[in-house]
């Protein structure tokens, strides 16, 4: 009976200590994690179920790792956030596999992505045809997220070029257009560099500005 109490007892505890470690890391739904994320979440579990099977170790070796792993997963996020490059490195990057309807090959050989799977998970979104679809990504948690022709009529349809900083190269030559191009852009709006810029994206030959400071949306026409 004081085992089972025990067992009870650090079941209870577990739970808590995982919503509260859940609630830090300030976790989306499981669909939206990154490889990185799923990794943490299973050795929290793993964790969980060591500390309620060995009860008769010290708590202490059951809540240590927790917070260690808690911590460590604050500090990838803190990373993720001041470096794009290792964020990259560590979540992967989305590839936009169709773009104007021109499927992307070399995105798709990137990411070791077939035909097969596109096929798979455009009839999951009750797509029939390929030629249906103007833009398709994947994301990094390996879904992909489909805009058909239909959807998109208006022609709205945002490229990120700057994301936290960072001139994304591959977005910008889909576009057809080129730095040069871009830093123009920034100086008729009194931006030295995109250090500056949280956020740039190109829509209907719009560029819209999210700057770091006070994060104000700004818009550019192309002339």
């Amino acid at each position: 009976m004081h085992n089972l109490f025990i067992i009870l007892f650090r079941t209870i505890l577990g739970y808590v200590l995982l919503t509260i470690s859940m609630k830090i890391m300030g976790k989306r739904e499981i669909g939206q994690l990154s490889v990185f994320d799923f990794l943490i979440v299973l050795s929290i579990a793993d964790i969980m179920i060591i500390g309620i099977e060995n009860y008769d170790e010290s708590i202490w070796y059951f809540i240590a790792p927790l917070i260690t792993i808690v911590c460590l997963q604050k500090l990838v996020a803190f990373i993720d956030l001041r470096f794009p490059k290792i964020r990259d490195k560590i979540d992967g990057k989305e590839k936009m596999i169709i773009y104007k309807g021109v499927i992307q090959l070399k995105a798709m050989n990137e990411e070791k992505y077939n035909m097969n799977d596109l096929y798979t998970q455009l009839r999951s979104k009750d797509i029939r045809s390929i030629e249906e679809v103007e833009y398709a990504i994947l994301e990094t948690n390996g879904n992909l997220s489909v805009f058909t022709y239909e959807e998109n009529q208006d022609n709205t349809f945002p490229l990120p070029l700057i994301v936290s900083g960072q001139i994304d190269a591959e977005a910008l030559k889909l576009t057809g257009k080129n730095k040069k191009w871009l830093k123009n852009e920034l100086k008729k709006q009194g931006i030295k560099s995109e250090k500056e810029v949280y956020g740039a994206t190109l829509s209907n030959n719009s560029l819209k500005i999210v700057k770091f400071k006070n994060q104000k949306v700004e818009n550019k026409n192309e002339k």
